[in-house]
């Protein structure tokens, strides 16, 4: 079996009007099936804003990388801000 990378993004929506989980949703349908979601958790900043933890794994391979996870994330309205938070390689 190859190897899997491990990633963790947190994404902003661009307004606290911002419906989350649409957001979610959205996301989900974005980068499915290609890239794997494993979790999502939402996080509470403050001021009504909340925030989606994303963690996604994918194959170790030039067909996948995390530049298209990022592309993917900017196409999906309601997309605000993200951060790569944790990259790592899984082996097993």
């Amino acid at each position: 079996m190859s190897a899997e990378v491990a990633l963790v993004y947190r994404v902003l929506p661009d307004s606290v009007e911002v419906n989350i989980d649409k957001l979610k949703t959205d996301i989900i349908n974005k980068l499915s099936p290609k890239y794997k979601v494993d979790k999502v958790e939402v996080e509470e900043i403050g001021f009504g804003i909340k925030a989606l933890r994303f963690y996604i794994r994918m194959p170790e391979s030039e067909e996948y990388s995390s530049d298209e996870v990022e592309e993917l994330l900017r196409s999906v309205e309601g997309v605000g801000g993200y951060e790569l938070e944790y990259f790592s390689r899984l082996s097993f």
